[in-house]
């Protein structure tokens, strides 16, 4: 089982490599987020790596307590059967969510469209088969649109993202005209009141 976790965690890295200036959990976190719902393969990733920026922030493995509030608020309740794991340099949500004993999935939340779907089964498969996927890169990461933000605005802060001003659900669009900096909890809010 081991070796898995660890494979998984490798892929990941690999992919999206990890920028400078992550944060490790400190003991309480890492203790909470031991016991809670998440997959080993998380916690590994945290407990090695930290949270912060990959792949040049395309995405972000966040901290799932600092983004908690924002997910049940999203959802309409709190359920802590569900936490967020990453997050897009976009501010869309990727959550984990134990569905019963022996059955859990990842989701993603899209904050700018309020559309929820199911990503895999499990971290491996969403590492290998979601994140991995060119389509989703595409489609789902923003990776050309990332790439232009990055390019003119440069990396992202822990808790930041870009966002889209006007927000796309009020006339903004998906160009590099568009985007700014912004800090990504209050974005999120601000979207769910769109």
């Amino acid at each position: 089982m081991e070796k898995e976790i660890d494979a998984a965690v490798a892929l990941f890295v690999e992919k999206f490599k990890p920028s400078e200036g992550l944060v490790k959990p400190d003991e309480e976190t890492l203790k909470k987020i031991s016991e809670s719902v998440l997959p080993e393969e998380y916690v590994t990733l945290v407990k090695e790596y930290g949270f912060g920026n990959y792949g040049n922030g395309i995405i972000k493995v966040i901290n799932p307590f600092a983004y908690a509030d924002s997910l049940y608020t999203w959802l309409g309740k709190k359920d802590e059967n569900k936490l967020p794991i990453m997050m897009t340099a976009f501010g869309d949500l990727f959550y984990f969510r134990k569905i019963d004993e022996t059955e859990s999935d990842i989701c993603s939340l899209d904050v700018h469209y309020k559309d929820i779907k199911v990503c895999s089964i499990d971290f491996e498969e969403f590492v290998e088969d979601y994140l991995l996927d060119e389509e989703i890169e595409d489609l789902v990461l923003r990776k050309q649109l990332f790439s232009e933000a990055f390019e003119r605005d440069g990396e992202l802060k822990l808790n930041e993202i870009f966002l889209f001003v006007p927000a796309l659900a009020i006339g903004g669009g998906e160009n590099i005209k568009y985007i700014k900096k912004g800090d990504a909890i209050t974005q999120q809010h601000l979207l769910l009141q769109l």
